[in-house]
């Protein structure tokens, strides 16, 4: 009984993800851009500008929110870590001044390496206990939500 209730805690969880990527979609949608293009944060400043009537914020956010020239906060941050404009996130420019500042050598190869980052477009991969249902259940566990391998397992051990 705990062993199903965990499981299906589990997938509740999982599934929350979903939900939130399904709710910027229809963001996206009812603003009248691409589902994905944007994240969520910068979907609601979207919608935020045009509640406010505020047509050039609106055009500058759907243009990327791009500094037109010269070098902003973030690339003069990157310039002083010795590392290129652009390349890292205001997050990862931060963390990895902490890194340098504490001497850490591990984290700064960590940030340098990318392996954190996630994009907009990024494909979600299976996280680690949906590839070990997957392997127990012998299907390919990126092809199921945590759910439906929860579902699937417990259909299978009943």
């Amino acid at each position: 009984m705990f062993r199903k209730a965990t499981l299906a805690a589990l997938a509740i969880a999982a599934t929350g993800a979903a939900f939130s990527a399904q709710a910027s979609d229809q963001l996206a949608t009812s603003l009248g851009v691409q589902p994905g293009q944007y994240t969520t944060s910068e979907l609601a400043q979207i919608r935020a500008a045009k509640e406010a009537g505020d047509n050039t914020r609106v055009k500058f956010l759907l243009s990327g929110g791009a500094e037109p020239t010269g070098v902003n906060g973030n690339g003069q941050l990157a310039l002083s870590l010795g590392v290129q404009p652009g390349e890292y996130t205001t997050a990862e420019l931060v963390s990895l001044r902490g890194a340098i500042e504490d001497g850490d050598a591990q984290s700064q190869n960590y940030i340098l390496s990318g392996t954190q980052r996630v994009t907009r477009n990024a494909t979600a991969s299976p996280a680690a206990a949906d590839s070990q249902l997957g392997q127990l259940l012998r299907v390919d566990a990126t092809q199921f939500s945590s759910g439906e391998l929860g579902a699937m397992y417990l259909d299978a051990h009943d």
